[in-house]
């Protein structure tokens, strides 16, 4: 037989949320909810640079880097392209590189970057664009 109190952790299980609840039959529910994980930040290493190679390296990496622009390392993808930058550290609204992938303007005659991609590599941005 499910329990009230069961049912009730099964449910917040799900909704992610962490109780506490009080044990007896005869004793009113309580619950506490239990703050979430802190936000870990994206890292460059496994995130973000799997995305780059996925859709950049064809056109941007040291052998091929059209544009001047090389996003296969961290160094290249802060030193920008032979126009200026493409990375803003903490303002990915204000960053070519998610402008360009957010329009599907890059990759250039390639599969358009996944919406949840671009999201990791705005995050990644907009925490400080570190070399994690």
């Amino acid at each position: 037989m499910l329990l009230r109190s069961d049912l009730i952790a099964a449910l917040a299980v799900t909704a992610g949320i962490g109780l506490a609840v009080q044990s007896g039959a005869d004793a009113p529910l309580r619950a506490t909810t239990i703050a979430p994980d802190a936000h870990l930040e994206v890292s460059f290493a496994t995130e973000v640079m799997p995305i780059l190679e996925r859709h950049c390296w064809e056109c941007h990496s040291e052998d091929s880097a059209e544009l001047g622009l090389k996003l296969d390392t961290y160094e290249g993808v802060m030193a920008g392209s032979d126009y200026g930058t493409v990375v803003e550290a903490g303002d990915a609204d204000g960053s070519l590189l998610v402008d360009m992938m957010v329009s599907g303007d890059m990759p250039d005659g390639g599969d358009p970057v996944p919406a949840e991609e671009i999201d990791v590599i705005k995050a990644w941005v907009a925490e400080g664009a570190l070399n994690n």
